[in-house]
């Protein structure tokens, strides 16, 4: 399996770390190759001979998050949601967090997914405790340093950069209709668990990831019946 290297992106560090999980190292190296030039801020896609199209692999890990414990789960619907995002619905993103940022300004899938977190009383008591569990005790994000972490300026921010100037409380989920934030919520828990900063020998820890796999789950079922049938019985 090769090494992963320092530089790597947000969207390969996500496909190596699913690929060691699920001991399935021949996934690690297929796809969309992504090269990042410094000097002109671009990123750079190539998407090898063998695979031609990335459904095939949205569906199966979405089938795999089925299986196994929360955070194995949470890994894998992560991976189904990202590259559904980056393939689908923002294909222009130059990275992952540009995408994460444009799907908070579609109204769209908001409108969806409020929708059903109305309309589903399991899906809204999930969002319920996370309010409430925020409340307490806001989101920090660990993947820059475990001893310190600190909140993101990426709540309550829809923008493509940070607003220093936007005071507003951070780290938590306002309301059922606080659609930004829930989308941050996935990415805060997506970033602390992919750079070390979950314990599964953790409640909070616990709590949090299965939450986050089961309200992100719930997106991507609305969003694999959007899938061509014909990848449906992979």
């Amino acid at each position: 399996m090769t090494e992963l290297d320092d530089d790597a992106t947000e969207g390969q560090m996500a496909d190596f770390f699913a690929a060691e999980l699920s001991g399935d190292y021949g996934a690690w190296g297929i796809g969309i190759i992504e090269y990042y030039c410094s000097r002109c801020d671009m990123t750079f896609e190539f998407i090898s001979d063998e695979l031609q199209s990335y459904n095939p692999l949205i569906i199966g890990w979405h089938k795999k998050a089925k299986l196994g414990d929360y955070f194995s789960r949470f890994v894998f619907e992560y991976l189904a949601f990202i590259a559904n995002l980056k393939n689908h619905i923002c294909i222009s993103a130059k990275s992952d967090r540009h995408a994460i940022q444009h799907l908070k300004r579609d109204s769209a899938r908001e409108i969806r997914y409020i929708k059903l977190v109305m309309d589903n009383k399991l899906l809204r008591d999930m969002w319920v405790s996370v309010i409430k569990e925020l409340d307490s005790n806001p989101l920090h994000n660990t993947s820059h340093d475990l001893d310190f972490p600190a909140i993101d300026g990426w709540w309550n921010n829809i923008g493509d950069h940070i607003d220093k100037s936007n005071n507003s409380r951070k780290g938590v989920v306002i309301s059922l209709s606080d659609w930004g934030n829930m989308v941050e919520f996935w990415y805060g828990v997506r970033n602390n668990l992919f750079h070390g900063g979950k314990d599964p020998n953790i409640q909070r820890d616990c709590f949090l990831v299965e939450r986050a796999y089961r309200t992100l789950a719930a997106f991507m079922e609305n969003e694999i019946m959007s899938i061509p049938s014909a990848y449906k019985g992979f």
